[in-house]
């Protein structure tokens, strides 16, 4: 596909079509046409660029565009690519990042040029600024002209392309989902342990949230093992034995969890050099012993 200022639709207005259409129109794309679940929703987006228009179905959004993305969800989007008819040439990429090509298939068969492009980015809400997207990674699949629009689109985000084989797409949005949503998640965890000591949700993670801020600050300035503190670091089994003691007697539901997100971080504790083979055999111990004792209750 040639780098000119196409015709770009969108298929889906919710936060990822949104934020994708706002930081394009930011960027000079011309964004022209966008149909969604609901006629509303698609209204309400159109109708923050000149000359955006906002359509019932999807077909009219494929008519009247030469590139077209589909931002709606991962279970709809090979429906909505074989619901159309599609023109030789034009260029269409949906955003998933578990899902590959083969749910264009249908757009294939009309002659159409298919990709994928998925922003590495949790969209709670719609960042209006110009540089909203800028720094984030794109996780690129496709081929030829395709492959290299997409970088194009990417890189005047300000985002930092990278590219993916099908095969690699479900470990790769693994991995996205788990530093996203079950992040989000073990924060929401964390916190509601400190109701067995008094202190509620919004109390809680006012005081932990600085501690997950600096991790992520350390991770950053001086890599993963540096970043690795407590006694983990230190090699203090007698701490560690106190946690999972306390969990075990207040929140047991959480012990296996403590002690599985400790085990994957030991060979990190291990790689900063502050304790030795003997004391990482140690600590992996106490924290699979947890395991055996729960497997045997079970």
């Amino acid at each position: 596909m040639k780098n000119d200022n196409k015709r770009i639709g969108f298929i889906g207005a919710g936060m990822v079509g949104k934020s994708l259409a706002v930081a394009l129109t930011n960027c000079g794309y011309n964004v022209v046409a966008v149909a969604s679940r609901t006629y509303a929703s698609a209204e309400n987006l159109a109708g923050l660029f000149d000359g955006c228009v906002a359509f019932r179905g999807p077909q009219a959004v494929v008519d009247a565009c030469d590139f077209v993305l589909i931002t709606s969800t991962d279970d709809s989007i090979e429906s909505v690519a074989s619901s159309v008819v599609w023109r030789e040439g034009q260029g269409v990429a949906h955003c998933s990042g578990v899902a590959s090509l083969e749910i264009l298939s249908s757009s294939v068969g009309d002659g159409a040029l298919v990709g994928a492009m998925h922003p590495l980015q949790a969209f709670s809400s719609v960042d209006y600024t110009e540089t909203a997207l800028r720094g984030t990674t794109f996780a690129i699949e496709g081929n030829g002209e395709m492959r290299a629009y997409l970088k194009k689109i990417v890189l005047d985000l300000g985002g930092n392309p990278i590219f993916l084989r099908s095969e690699d797409k479900p470990l790769y949005h693994a991995t996205v989902v788990m530093m996203g949503g079950i992040l989000a998640g073990m924060f929401g965890h964390v916190a509601d342990l400190w109701a067995h000591f008094g202190i509620n949700r919004d109390d809680a993670l006012n005081a932990i949230t600085p501690i997950a801020q600096s991790v992520i600050t350390s991770v950053n300035l001086a890599g993963i093992p540096q970043a690795i503190a407590g006694p983990y670091a230190r090699g203090d089994i007698g701490t560690i034995k106190k946690h999972i003691d306390a969990l075990r007697s207040t929140a047991p539901e959480s012990m296996e969890v403590y002690c599985r997100m400790a085990l994957a971080g030991l060979p990190y504790a291990l790689e900063k050099g502050k304790i030795s083979e003997r004391q990482a055999a140690e600590i992996k111990m106490v924290l699979s012993n947890v395991f055996e004792s729960t497997d045997q209750k079970r």
